[in-house]
């Protein structure tokens, strides 16, 4: 009777040490020790069967094994594994029928351990694929079960229906505000094979549910995208996402990379490039990229406004501030901007006084309207877009480097289309798809020497140019034509390269010519070696010749 007890209570210890273990390979490797717990025995192993009849040895405790000595074994067998439970006596004992008992009985039990945790890795392994490919969709994706209540929701979704996933999760759908008409189309008799427009507060939405056995899953996109082109943000002002980027060059890729990065926070951003190039595109697809709903877009061009009221538009200001004043005052762009982002475009062509305020803002993090002592909280996001070069800026006193540094925490530098020229068919590609799309045409394509006409093309005006051509030129095929034979007049006029390409390629042979040793070259073109270092910073000629910029110093 003690030893029935005995066996009893060694049992249950087992049991409740096997509980807590959680994980298939900690399983594995706990069988063969917890084995010796129950019965007399000097080691334990735990093999697979292979298909060939050998054994594979997953585990093991306990001294080395000794063969020769009195052993039991005790076959688990699992789907798609066969596993063999292996304890050897200590040398000059024998294992008893006892042994046999509990070791046959704790055999059962660890079949059960290693069904239970082979399943609840798979369930772990499900729900991450599942939430991985929640992430990855670039449609909403909402997920209700029986009752209406969300159960899952991706970042998309969350855009298009407003709601932040932390306050939609295991709350019923039609008792979030707005959201009833939703609920609604999607909870009704039969939703297997709906595809209908729903209209809520903030956005008309095409949504298509399936139905399962555990619920509905459903698709949700707004109106003015549900065609081939991907979901659109509902953000006052912004209408590009980092959908809308396209190219395949590495330099492009790289800013791409980083913007989308960067729009995981909040840091102050800077953008620059040659007019053209997309600058606003990025800021507008930074903040469309970043968690949650998005908020406020607020853009300003600092060049378009005249100085003395500049002030004004970004700081706001109190009535009687000054004569023509607003009895009730103006919010500035930091305050309308709240939460979202504030794009300063043309930072470079700000006054030298209105610098040092921003700075004061930007480091103090609030600021004040004029005419007031109140301080505001700066919540916003700030990027600056600039297609001047602001480091020659800073040398030449126009720009403070104090300021640059405090802008450029993140910094992309777009290049021009000339130096991407392998992403131009992608673009045209994409402008005439989204031509044909808007105007509900059959698909616009470019005859191939005209595309190579396209490619040579230098784009000064780079992809806002490629863009305003393309779209020049489907509308004026027929409505019975769908193929672009002609050179545009404006690529086969083109005789005159623009001034900035005149001087980028004359200083690129200089350096050529002369194995890349600035002061022979700077003496080639008649300019000071200041001068030539600043164009080679300009142009990015870093790599001219066979190795590094001689007499640059690192």
């Amino acid at each position: 009777m003690a030893a029935d007890h005995q066996a009893i209570g060694e049992m249950g210890a087992v049991n409740g040490e096997i509980a807590s273990v959680d994980a298939f390979d900690e399983l594995i490797e706990a069988i063969p020790r917890l084995a010796r717990m129950i019965c007399s025995a000097a080691a334990a192993e735990l093999m697979e069967v292979e298909s060939d009849g050998a054994l594979k040895l997953l585990s093991r405790s306990g001294a080395g094994v000794d063969t020769t000595c009195s052993r039991l074994e005790v076959p688990l067998g699992q789907p798609m594994r066969r596993l063999l439970l292996t304890v050897w006596a200590a040398p000059g004992t024998t294992l008893t029928e006892r042994d046999l008992e509990q070791l046959t009985a704790y055999g059962s039990l660890a079949r059960a351990w290693l069904a239970r945790a082979r399943s609840n890795a798979a369930i772990r392994d499900a729900a991450a694929r599942d939430a991985a490919i929640l992430v990855a969709l670039r449609e909403g994706v909402l997920v209700l079960d029986q009752e209406g209540v969300v159960r899952s929701i991706n970042h998309p979704a969350e855009r298009v229906i407003g709601v932040r996933r932390r306050e939609a999760l295991g709350r019923r759908l039609s008792d979030i505000p707005g959201l009833a008409p939703l609920a609604l189309a999607l909870v009704g008799d039969d939703p297997a094979h709906l595809a209908e427009v729903v209209r809520i507060p903030n956005a008309e939405l095409v949504i298509r549910a399936h139905a399962y056995e555990g619920g509905i899953v459903a698709t949700l996109r707004g109106l003015s995208s549900a065609g081939p082109s991907a979901w659109k943000p509902q953000s006052p002002g912004t209408r590009y996402t980092f959908d809308d980027l396209i190219g395949n060059d590495p330099a492009f890729l790289e800013a791409l990379e980083i913007a989308r990065r960067a729009s995981q926070s909040d840091a102050p951003i800077l953008i620059t490039g040659e007019s053209g190039t997309g600058k606003e595109m990025f800021a507008q697809a930074i903040h469309n990229g970043a968690p949650g709903t998005p908020e406020t877009f607020v853009g300003i061009n600092v060049a378009a406004i005249p100085r003395g009221l500049l002030e004004s538009e970004l700081f706001g200001y109190e009535a009687g501030a000054f004569t023509g004043a607003r009895s009730s005052g103006h919010a500035g762009k930091f305050e309308v901007a709240g939460r979202g982002t504030l794009l300063l475009d043309e930072i470079g062509d700000m006054p030298m006084e209105m610098q040092a305020r921003l700075l004061r803002v930007l480091q103090e993090r609030v600021v004040q309207r004029l005419g007031s002592t109140q301080d505001i909280l700066l919540h916003a996001r700030v990027i600056a877009t600039s297609h001047r070069d602001l480091q020659e800026a800073i040398r030449e006193g126009t720009f403070r480097l104090d300021l640059f540094h405090r802008l450029k925490v993140v910094h992309l530098r777009l290049p021009p289309l000339r130096e991407r020229r392998g992403d131009v068919p992608l673009l045209v590609e994409h402008y005439l798809r989204r031509f044909a799309d808007r105007f509900q045409r059959t698909p616009i394509h470019v005859a191939p020497e005209v595309m190579v006409q396209l490619e040579r093309y230098e784009w000064p005006g780079n992809v806002r140019e490629l863009a305003n051509l393309i779209e020049g030129e489907a509308s004026l095929l027929p409505p019975d034509r769908n193929l672009i034979r002609r050179v545009p007049a404006s690529i086969e006029a083109a005789g005159i390269l623009p001034l900035a390409e005149v001087e980028r390629r004359a200083y690129e042979q200089a350096l050529i010519r002369y194995a890349g040793n600035v002061a022979t070259a700077a003496r080639a073109l008649g300019v000071s070696k200041v001068t030539l270092y600043n164009k080679i910073r300009r142009h990015r000629l870093f790599r001219i010749g066979p190795g590094p910029v001689k007499g640059q110093s690192s």
